[in-house]
């Protein structure tokens, strides 16, 4: 096995910030992410963040080395937010060397003025929120921008010069949106990228999407269009150049993200902004999602402490099977004496059948390193229902 499809060691040994935006010009169809088409308490909203990564901050016992802004869409925020945000990260750590600083945005908004503030800024990634290069597929998500914009933009953040840039496109669409994947694909491979991200369209109860295929009025595509789009996902990106190294991410050579690594391999992170998650290596901590909750929250709060988090302790049984799921997401893979020292427990041994099973179906396969296996890339849609196969109880 290629030494290029495991992720590189340095990028899993560093902790990150992640700050929730929770604003959008508009609710796509699918999604359920938590955010608002209101704007009216952005400054108020930004102030709150601010509060809470000085208060959390100076408690957080990991020095971050990336910092991501998600959302909602972080590009909507204005130059003097953004500052706003960066002052408070300066005053708790000082000027950090930042490895990574990715920013989420929607083609819409990569003005030429947009761009430089952010590369003022010190952003090297951004994540540009394509999803689709047909304008009727993006009417029916209800996106706000038109394909010729996803094109143009992109090109315009190659020409600022950003040293990394990632689109996401998702797949599987429902008829007959589906049959624009080849096209698509085509032209996303095209534009000046190191990084893909896509994602499987998933329906979800509480949106739009979800609403259409309870009554009826949308069909789900077939499993077996599914897979056919997966394996030319796979084989386009091969063709372009791209290490597939985790089931939805895509990236040339240096392009991984170093940020979204740290999610796979176990790293804490902390999560600043309503909706946002943390982990501290024990425990996952998370912030309501709503907004006004939030922002009063956080201007009567005096320290970390009158913060109130949604606190999940995580037994070593929860660690094993997470361990096992998201491993087996990637490909890295699972290393099995590491299993075993940490967990007391390894999936060959305590199902041996099961794991010969998969093995001779050629769906788990090993990765070239001692005692390290992984799904077979053809097989990674199907890498929760194997991960699951293996999973502990107490």
């Amino acid at each position: 096995m290629p030494q290029f499809n495991r992720i590189p060691h340095e990028l899993a040994a560093v902790s990150g910030i992640y700050i929730h935006i929770p604003f959008c010009r508009k609710a796509c169809h699918y999604c359920d992410f938590h955010f608002s088409t209101s704007r009216a308490t952005a400054d108020q909203m930004v102030e709150s963040l601010a509060r809470e990564i000085l208060m959390r901050g100076r408690v957080w016992p990991e020095q971050p080395r990336t910092l991501y802004f998600g959302g909602g869409t972080p590009s909507l925020l204005t130059r003097d937010q953004l500052q706003q945000l960066f002052r408070a990260l300066q005053d708790v750590w000082g000027t950090v060397p930042w490895e990574e600083v990715t920013l989420e945005a929607n083609p819409e908004d990569l003005s030429p003025e947009a761009l430089s503030a952010w590369r003022d800024f010190g952003v090297t990634r951004l994540s540009i929120g394509i999803q689709s290069l047909q304008d009727d597929t993006l009417r029916w998500m209800n996106r706000a921008h038109t394909a010729r914009e996803a094109l143009d933009g992109v090109e315009r953040a190659h020409r600022a010069g950003f040293p990394h840039l990632s689109i996401d496109l998702i797949y599987s669409l429902p008829e007959p949106h589906h049959l624009h994947w080849a096209q698509d694909l085509r032209r996303a491979l095209d534009l000046p990228i190191d990084h893909l991200s896509a994602y499987l369209l998933t329906v979800e109860p509480r949106t739009v999407l979800g609403r259409r295929v309870e009554r009826g009025d949308t069909l789900p595509l077939h499993d077996e269009r599914t897979v056919e789009q997966y394996a030319l996902l796979r084989e386009s990106t091969a063709q372009a150049g791209f290490q597939h190294y985790e089931v939805s991410n895509f990236a040339r050579p240096g392009g991984h993200a170093r940020h979204n690594s740290r999610y796979w391999d176990g790293t804490p992170y902390l999560g600043i902004g309503p909706g946002a998650h943390s982990f501290d290596g024990q425990r996952r901590l998370a912030q309501p999602g709503n907004n006004p909750r939030y922002i009063r929250t956080l201007r009567a709060a005096a320290d970390a402490d009158a913060i109130p988090l949604e606190t999940e302790v995580l037994t070593p049984t929860d660690r094993y099977n997470e361990t096992l799921m998201t491993g087996l997401r990637t490909a890295a893979g699972i290393d099995l004496r590491g299993l075993a020292h940490r967990f007391g427990c390894r999936p060959d041994t305590n199902l041996p059948r099961d794991w010969e099973r998969l093995l001779a179906a050629g769906i788990l396969s090993p990765t070239g390193t001692p005692d390290t296996y992984r799904i077979s890339p053809a097989h990674w849609l199907l890498g929760d229902t194997v991960a699951s196969t293996f999973f502990r109880t107490d």
